[in-house]
């Protein structure tokens, strides 16, 4: 009886954590469809940050203002940091979010690009995912995540990499991504 108990509470488990990682797949709304990008839009902007957000993030500052400070500036400090992490953490979704958008794009004018690659592209995107959710997770715990966030930024720097590669690998028409 337990262990049928066991498994309906992994079941749930399992499709809640589908639920939230698929959810979370759709696309962040850009604005105007009409228009062409610019290859502007298609930067990661944020994740070239993360050395500062590793130093603002660090626990060395929190043990020295912790073991210095008053609760009363310690609190309002530890909360701008987690803010600050949660804003950081949106921009490097932002990132990502462009740089799938670019991969879309590729593999628009590229024939070449197979069901693997398109696997990979999904598997990508399910490991952003959840790092995503895990570091949103502990942020809201109110634990480090420098771990995770740095993961996040090789994640979206070799997934930059790569589409720059395969981008240069294709001979786009003229316009195809700029004005």
């Amino acid at each position: 009886m337990t262990e049928l108990v066991f498994y309906i509470a992994a079941v749930v488990v399992l499709l809640g954590a589908t639920t939230l990682i698929l959810r979370g797949l759709r696309a962040i709304p850009t604005g105007d469809r009409s228009r062409l990008p610019s290859t502007a839009e298609f930067f990661p902007v944020h994740c070239r940050y993360f050395p500062q957000m590793r130093h603002a993030l660090s626990l060395d500052d929190a043990a020295w203002l912790a073991g210095r400070g008053s609760p009363a500036v310690y609190r309002p400090w530890k909360k701008a940091v987690r803010r600050a992490g949660r804003m950081y953490l949106v921009g490097m979704r932002e990132d990502f979010a462009r740089l799938n958008r670019l991969a879309r794009l590729v593999s628009l004018y590229s024939p070449q690009v197979r069901a693997r690659q398109e696997a990979e592209l999904l598997r990508l995107n399910l490991r952003f995912q959840l790092l995503y959710r895990m570091v949103l997770l502990r942020f809201w715990l109110g634990r480090p995540a420098l771990g995770l966030l740095g993961q996040m930024a090789s994640l979206i720097g070799s997934f930059g990499s790569r589409l720059e590669q395969a981008a240069l690998a294709l001979n786009l028409p003229p316009g195809a991504v700029t004005p």
